[in-house]
């Protein structure tokens, strides 16, 4: 078949040229849409936080944002929100506009403001969700929390909360967690985890099977009187102790076995025990971080004021709230 002549391949051209030209702008038109719907998913949408009742927007769960406020979180800030004494007197003022204070200078807050304090990772959910002030958030970096969360007597800790000018303390189950931030706010605080709580291995069948046991630091840090009890008294039903033997395996790694295990119906007596004991390998321990071996008085200046209704499965079965908001009474 012979070849269009050439002029009439280039009226051809230019028409096909006109047609494609003619219908580009609707498509510019539709491209710009999609861009913007995309770019408000993006980034704006997920900004929005926690629709009514203190559910997460569904981008929150499609995105799998590696770290981002659990249901159990945005129900709890949504709460504070909602229900505690906003810190400027105007529910307003968390969309105003401020001068920074001079260089040098702190911001001059009003009388009635105060501060929310908890592990400063949740510093940013605390002001973006709950609209309160952190003591402390990713941007500023620990502010001594880990020393407040272990301390070992309450006294310690309301000091720490009075000149931080803290009104409420709010805990999670993570926190209280060896295998995951309890063993930040051990180091944090200049301890060892092993201060605490150590993996000791116990022969079952011939094999040696991996636990954890819970020393009495760990149950009288205040982190874990709030969150695994309340800040109720504890009377323990009793007291475990073990024997252990260091030991070295294979590779040359360093390890204890458990050789014996002693209950006794009151602390007093398994802390004599001990003492009484030639031999530095015993140890008041216990299995569940949820039942202290050792004795908890009552916490006076912390008051339970909220708990989510979101859980977490705990050692036999228990369902536990995963947040946990404390009002501090001076």
């Amino acid at each position: 078949m012979p070849s269009e002549a050439p002029k009439e391949m280039e009226k051809k051209v230019k028409h096909e040229k006109k047609r494609h030209d003619e219908h580009r702008p609707a498509a510019n038109w539709v491209n710009m849409a999609l861009g913007v719907i995309v770019v408000f998913a993006l980034v704006f949408y997920p900004n929005i936080g926690p629709l009514p009742g203190g559910k997460k927007p569904v981008i929150d769960v499609a995105s799998n944002p590696s770290f981002a406020p659990s249901d159990a979180w945005c129900e709890s800030l949504s709460w504070m929100r909602d229900n505690t004494p906003d810190p400027f007197d105007n529910p307003n003022f968390y969309y105003e506009l401020y001068r920074p204070p001079p260089q040098g200078e702190g911001y001059d807050y009003p009388q009635m403001a105060y501060g929310v304090t908890a592990w400063w990772d949740y510093g940013y959910w605390i002001t973006r969700i709950g609209r309160r002030i952190p003591t402390s958030n990713p941007g500023t970096g620990t502010y001594g929390e880990a020393y407040l969360f272990t301390a070992q007597d309450e006294d310690t800790a309301n000091k720490m909360l009075d000149s931080w000018g803290s009104k409420y303390v709010i805990v999670d189950n993570d926190i209280v967690m060896p295998v995951r931030k309890f063993y930040a706010l051990a180091e944090g605080s200049g301890n060892k985890s092993e201060n605490f709580f150590d993996v000791y291995y116990q022969p079952q069948q011939g094999i040696l099977k991996p636990v954890i046991l819970f020393y009495p630091e760990y149950y009288r840090s205040l982190v874990c009187r709030l969150y695994n009890f309340d800040g109720k008294q504890v009377v323990p039903r009793n007291s475990m102790v073990i024997s252990y033997s260091q030991k070295v395996n294979r590779e040359g790694q360093s390890y204890r076995e458990i050789t014996g295990v002693k209950s006794f119906s009151d602390y007093g007596e398994a802390a004599a025990y001990v003492a009484a004991q030639k031999s530095d390998n015993y140890r008041v321990v216990g299995s569940d971080p949820f039942v202290s071996s050792v004795p908890l008085e009552a916490l006076e200046h912390y008051k339970l004021v909220y708990s989510s209704e979101g859980t977490m499965v705990q050692p036999g079965g228990k369902l536990v709230s995963e947040v946990k908001i404390f009002e501090y009474i001076e």
